[in-house]
């Protein structure tokens, strides 16, 4: 039976799309591997830029009270670090734009029609249709060497990583989904299921073969306490009242 227990003493990196995203779906289970093991939580989208947002950004903004992305996301990367260090994890931001202001690479329309029509000058420029379509833009396909480039030289062959399920379809929880197929290549690679979105489906998902689940009961005040930290996010996806989420881990079958 695997348990947090049986990754003593080996290095664990837990692969989060945005800050939070971790916490969120295993936090109780990285606290508990954190007292026999080194533990990294690297968060790859974690920025948001100057300049004049979408209406799908505005929204996001909005709904936080904040009137600036910069602002918002630097106050949500302290928050993060401070969460992750109260569980003795280590945080590591890779500086990456969230897709809600991800730029075209390419850059085909002027920066004078991007400002009156955002919109052109994004990868993603609606909620529903592109964020949470689950296709990954051809435009961020090179992202995926680059991340896998930046996570081996970060780790080792005794590294577990652990890289979110995608339940949502979300596209950057896609990325960080296909990030983690291609490390199994080189690494032990296990997955957790994203909350809130475990939760929306009763805990009725696809696994990947070969895994088991990781056996814990998870101590729902002391997670409540973490996801606390993250007051600018908690609120406005979860409401006042944290409800109680799960936890869903799985690793290949006789990983210790």
């Amino acid at each position: 039976m695997t348990t947090p227990e049986s990754l003593s003493d080996r290095p664990v990196i837990v692969l989060s799309a945005h800050l939070g995203d971790a916490a969120f779906s295993c936090g109780y289970f990285l606290s508990q591997v954190s007292a026999v093991a080194p533990v990294t939580v690297m968060t790859l989208f974690t920025h948001g830029l100057h300049g004049t947002p979408t209406r799908t950004a505005r929204a996001y903004l909005a709904k936080r009270n904040a009137r600036q992305a910069p602002t918002l996301y630097n106050q949500r990367r302290t928050e993060d670090l401070l969460a992750l260090r109260s569980i003795n994890v280590t945080g590591i931001h890779f500086g990456l734009p969230d897709a809600l202001f991800r730029g075209r690479p390419d850059r085909q329309v002027p920066k004078p029609v991007t400002t009156v029509v955002p919109e052109l000058g994004v990868i993603y420029p609606t909620y529903r249709r592109h964020i949470m379509g689950g296709v990954v833009s051809a435009l961020d396909e090179p992202l995926l060497d680059e991340l896998a480039q930046r996570v081996l030289l970060a780790s080792s062959e005794d590294s577990v990583i652990l890289a979110p399920l995608g339940l949502s379809g979300h596209v950057d929880r896609v990325l960080a989904n296909q990030l983690g197929w291609q490390l199994a290549r080189e690494r032990t690679v296990g997955y957790y299921a994203d909350q809130p979105d475990a939760q929306k489906l009763e805990g009725h998902f696809p696994v990947p073969a070969g895994l088991e689940q990781v056996k814990f009961d998870v101590d729902q005040h002391s997670k409540a306490g973490l996801l606390e930290r993250y007051s600018t996010h908690t609120r406005a996806e979860l409401g006042r009242r944290i409800p109680a989420l799960d936890e869903y881990v799985y690793l290949p079958s006789g990983t210790s």
